[in-house]
């Protein structure tokens, strides 16, 4: 089991209950660690196996993993 860094957003009938979203989330294996109640976005790490558990709580209408982007270094020669 390894832990992953996700975002989950809210469907439009619940941001306004995020808190309660945010605690059936963590009810199902995810630690909450940011709320963006304005948006209906919460962050956070699970583990991998645990995303489609996480995207059947209801409320969410999404859980993304967080993707790394690596760029070069402004010296190197491809630009």
């Amino acid at each position: 089991m390894s832990k992953i860094n996700v975002s989950v957003s809210l469907d439009d009938e619940h941001i306004d209950q995020i808190l309660e979203v945010a605690h059936n989330l963590e009810s199902a294996g995810m630690k909450v660690e940011n709320m963006m109640s304005g948006i209906g976005v919460l962050t956070g790490s699970c583990d991998s196996e645990k995303i489609e558990v996480l995207a059947r709580v209801e409320g969410v209408s999404a859980v993304e993993p967080e993707r790394r982007v690596q760029i070069a270094p402004p010296e190197s020669e491809i630009q």
